[in-house]
């Protein structure tokens, strides 16, 4: 480390294992003694997860029993309206009705489902929100076991229309939880739906591709994706750095149906690598959590079982990627080898600590949470921050933060219970930053895309890498959470550096020095210096670039931010010009660089002008009328 008056450079360090310090020593010493974070419910404080469900507006009480092969109900925490806080959607009430809740923007809700267009489903069972039609708003998918597939089109203010008739979805199959993704590459979200039944026929697993136009072809057999286990949920989730998303299949096992699968996706063609990579176990697994559990910006899986094991693998697994396409199981050394039946399963950063834990659902037994505390073994929690729940069946879970306050809450449906949703008053302790990933059409919510960001969660000075991917499903069992990436900072005043990578091999963008403490939103390239979102880049856009010049980035002009270091500021307008297809010393942007802009030019001479200052150092000098003339002599005007 360099000595003397000069800022010592700062350490990247790949990996929570490695990544402590001193935060991390303390944070282990009042885990071991029981207490968690320093004055919570151990010294008679609120609990830092509070249940306010029904306080809230969420009045919607699930079944005692399941009628139908269902294995639960499936939930979504969703913007269903586009003013950036999350909706919710619930399935299981014994009439059937899903429910739909708008959030008023606090967390707190109104209950829109009369009215919403929706039909009861009596055997409804999994649930994702997902944009089929390329519109920008989310639409609604809901499986059934058995039943139908049904699609619903968002048409604004909480009203759905049925389109699964029209959109070729109406197979008759027992289904469970369902995802989606763009497997091909084209933009379009296509869907995975996975069957459970004993009859092959009604078992087999479909990958319906989206075909652009408002329809979808079943093409699993084509695929080669149509597997006839017993398939529970599965996700599309990065498993190399292609940037194309691979698909993983969590299989019961029960009486050695099948174990669970793994294709790897090469540019559009699905490859088993069930076997060689380890990832193949062999369990009932039914809950699916992906997610990088130890900070080596890779896809870690983790997987729940049943108690009762029938011959499978006992306890639930924890598969760590080894960044050479394999995975291996690292239950046993991080803690969390559990051995009940467990369902739904989120890897989510509860504390805002920077890492990763883990949450369970589990039947007959109180539910787990797990806290990383930097270097395993995991330490349980549950109690502690009251979200053990209760020894009922607790089956289905999304996570995302509903009352906008910088952590992440959850929502779950016991049976025989009001929906719950469980308020987090920890995370907010600690720093954080949110990451909305601005798409193109028609993959506007940038399904699939993954976002480094580094960042001195610690305090020590070294930088620290977390990793996320957004996923439509597979994240957790049944259900959507939040398409935002949500980051715990910790000590951390500012995100150093962002590094945001759009799938299917499309295009890298970094940015640098955002706040902590605010959600961003990082655009694709192509939407830079639109700052009016009218898909057009033009004067109407040069005039706001100039009027936020050298002001603070605020939410909402990061668009504006072209060269990507956390300001909107003279080096912008370099890059805008390009976007706009105009000549940086074309002041006129009358199409050529002529006597009129060198008039333009001299009339602001030795002043500050951002347009005439051409080559951005602050001044209107002889650097800048140089380049005039350089382009002139160029062929740029007459």
């Amino acid at each position: 480390m360099p000595t003397g008056p000069q800022e010592p450079e700062k350490e990247i360090r790949r990996g929570a294992a490695g990544a402590v310090g001193a935060l991390g020593v303390v944070v282990m010493v009042i885990m071991a003694s029981g207490i968690g974070l320093a004055g919570t419910a151990a010294i008679g404080q609120e609990l830092p997860f509070t249940e306010e469900g029904w306080s809230r507006g969420i009045q919607y009480t699930m079944p005692g029993y399941q009628a139908t092969g269902a294995f639960g109900w499936g939930m979504a925490l969703a913007d269903l309206d586009g003013d950036d806080d999350l909706d919710l959607v619930l399935l299981g009430r014994s009439n059937g009705l899903p429910g739909i809740f708008e959030n008023d923007g606090t967390g707190h809700f109104l209950n829109r489902s009369f009215g919403s267009g929706m039909f009861p489903l009596a055997d409804g069972s999994g649930v994702i929100a997902f944009d089929f039609d390329g519109d920008r708003d989310l639409d609604l998918l809901f499986t059934q076991a058995p039943g139908s597939t049904r699609l619903h089109r968002n048409d604004g203010d909480f009203v759905f229309t049925d389109v699964t008739e029209q959109a070729g979805l109406g197979l008759w199959m027992d289904s469970q939880g369902c995802n989606a993704g763009d497997y091909d590459g084209d933009g379009w979200l296509d869907v995975y739906v996975c069957n459970y039944s004993p009859d092959a026929a009604l078992s087999r697993n479909l990958l319906y591709r989206n075909l652009g136009d408002g329809t979808f072809a079943e093409v699993g057999g084509a695929e080669g994706v149509d597997s006839t286990y017993l398939g529970f949920q599965a996700v599309f989730a990065t498993v190399d750095d292609t940037g194309w998303p691979g698909l993983y299949l969590s299989n019961d096992n029960r009486n050695a149906f099948g174990a669970n699968q793994l294709w790897r996706n090469d540019a559009g063609a699905f490859v088993d690598v069930s076997e060689p990579s380890g990832a193949g176990v062999e369990l009932n697994s039914m809950g699916l959590a992906a997610g990088d559990l130890n900070g080596d910006r890779l896809t870690d899986f983790y997987l729940t079982n049943t108690g009762v094991t029938f011959g499978a693998a006992p306890g639930n697994h924890l598969l760590l990627s080894q960044g050479d396409g394999t995975w291996t199981r690292s239950d046993a050394e991080w803690g969390v080898t559990v051995d009940e039946t467990g369902w739904g399963t989120h890897l989510w950063d509860f504390d805002n600590d920077g890492r990763l834990d883990l949450y369970v659902n589990n039947s007959c037994v109180p539910n787990l949470l797990f806290r990383n505390v930097g270097t395993p073994p995991m330490q349980e929690c549950a109690e502690t921050f009251g979200v053990q729940g209760t020894d009922g069946d607790s089956m289905v879970s999304v996570i995302g933060d509903v009352d906008g306050d910088g952590d992440l809450d959850m929502v779950q449906n016991d049976m025989g219970r009001n929906v719950a949703l469980l308020v987090n008053h920890s995370g907010s302790s600690r720093r954080w930053g949110r990451l909305r990933i601005a798409g193109i059409h028609p993959n506007w919510h940038a399904v699939g895309a993954t976002a480094t960001v580094r960042a001195d969660v610690f305090g020590t000075g070294d930088l620290v890498e977390q990793w996320g991917e957004i996923r439509v499903g597979g994240n957790g069992f049944k259900g959507q959470s939040e398409l935002v990436l949500h980051f715990g900072l910790g000590e951390a005043d500012v995100i150093d550096e962002i590094e945001v990578r759009w799938p299917a091999g499309g295009p890298a963008r970094v940015v640098r020095n955002l706040p902590a403490g605010t959600a961003w939103t990082i655009h694709h390239p192509d939407l830079l210096g639109d700052g009016d979102e009218d898909g057009v880049v033009g004067d109407d856009d040069l005039a706001l670039l100039l009027a936020w010049l050298e002001e603070d980035l605020l939410p909402g002009r990061e668009m504006m931010d072209l060269d990507g270091d956390g300001a909107v500021g003279r080096s912008d307008l370099e890059p805008f010009f390009d976007r706009a297809g105009w000549r940086r010393t074309d002041l006129d942007r009358s199409g050529g660089v002529d006597a009129a802009d060198l008039s333009e030019m001299l009339s602001r001479w030795g002043g500050g002008d951002p347009l005439a200052d051409v080559n951005a150092d602050g001044v209107v000098d002889g650097a800048d009328l140089g380049r005039i003339l350089i382009d002139w002599t160029q062929g740029g005007g007459g």
